[in-house]
């Protein structure tokens, strides 16, 4: 039998989605503004579907912020190297970059 929820309980989970949805947008931003990405005028379109593992602009390894990038097919997982938070992105379009997976909790 399925138990419900707590109001509290709720209001954490839509408070980390929100923040996901949050870190995962700026983190988009960055890949794309910080990487020499070879389609960029059509992702700046939207179509986020062309992001590549493109060379960071700086020079650096990963994006600012310490963050590691690895774009895969449909996703990019995202990686701090000094705090260990990973977060793994839909790459659809700008609407979908927020849109959690729930196949993404079991990597935590």
């Amino acid at each position: 039998m399925m138990k419900s929820i707590t109001q509290e309980i709720m209001e954490e989970l839509l408070a980390v989605m929100d923040m996901y949805q949050r870190i995962a947008r700026q983190l988009i931003e960055q890949l794309i503004l910080e990487t020499d990405q070879p389609d960029r005028t059509a992702i700046l379109e939207g179509a986020y579907h062309l992001l590549s593992n493109a060379d960071v602009i700086h020079g650096e390894e990963e994006l600012t912020g310490n963050w590691y990038f690895d774009v895969h097919g449909e996703h990019c997982m995202f990686k701090n190297t000094e705090t260990g938070q990973t977060l793994e992105v839909f790459l659809g379009s700008p609407e979908d970059v927020g849109n959690m997976d729930p196949y993404f909790f079991t990597i935590l």
